[in-house]
């Protein structure tokens, strides 16, 4: 997914920027997770990909197919829910580095919570089922490429390859008919001591989460997360053996 892998860094960089602005108008910020500075391309307007999206539809039902598959475009957003949840992994890191771990971005979207544990030294796969976001995710971790990889992924049915000691998961809890799909995939593809990290807002429809997952045979620890006026929850769970 993006440029191809033996281009020199900052080609690749230009043919990926090039690839998104055709489709998309973007704007570049510098994040600060944790006194560590992040660079973080994104979609400027996310309105605009949604009037896309519906536009898109409305012409796939007058028979005109799209050029990929339509979904709506939560990826689109910068959610307070993937500043928290790099944070959280950024203090994380103080007492259990990242470096050499394999992680997972699941959701990834534009891919800030991948690119966070990429600049921590984890060796990062970033998954997602719109192929729009992954061009973001390849742009944003392309620093670590390396170490990087970037694939779509529909955790309804999907693997990627693995397995993985940390799967982290930014704002993905939003529909809880996804919850049974999500677990069922941390649980294939955690490696043995593995953790899967969430973060999630404070919706009403994830209030009982955690008892949910608890019920499923998992240990479950929360805290919480301040990014910017909002507090997101941060659950880590291991499966019981």
């Amino acid at each position: 997914m993006g440029a191809p892998a033996d281009l020199a860094p900052d080609e690749a960089r230009a043919r990926l920027l090039a690839r998104i602005r055709r489709e998309f108008d973007i704007a570049e910020d510098t994040l600060d997770i944790a006194g560590y500075a992040l660079r973080f391309i994104r979609v400027a307007d996310p309105n605009a990909v949604l009037d896309e999206v519906c536009r898109l539809e409305t012409l796939r039902e007058q028979g005109v197919a799209p050029r990929r598959e339509l979904h709506v475009p939560y990826w689109a957003a910068v959610w307070e829910s993937g500043v928290a949840v790099s944070e959280h992994l950024a203090r994380r890191a103080e007492t259990a580095p990242l470096a050499g771990v394999r992680t997972l971005d699941l959701g990834c979207g534009m891919g800030m919570a991948g690119a966070a544990m990429a600049m921590f030294g984890a060796q990062v796969t970033l998954g997602d089922i719109d192929t729009a976001a992954l061009l973001f995710a390849r742009l944003n971790t392309l620093p670590w490429a390396e170490r990087c990889h970037v694939a779509r992924c529909d955790w309804r049915g999907e693997d990627l390859p693995g397995p993985f000691d940390l799967i982290v998961g930014a704002d993905v809890l939003y529909e809880v008919s996804q919850w049974p799909y999500i677990e069922a995939f941390a649980r294939r593809r955690l490696a043995a001591g593995g953790a899967l990290i969430l973060g999630e807002p404070g919706r009403p429809t994830a209030k009982g989460f955690q008892a949910w997952l608890e019920a499923l045979g998992w240990t479950v620890s929360a805290d919480r997360a301040r990014a910017g006026e909002m507090d997101v929850n941060i659950y880590e769970a291991r499966p019981r053996a």
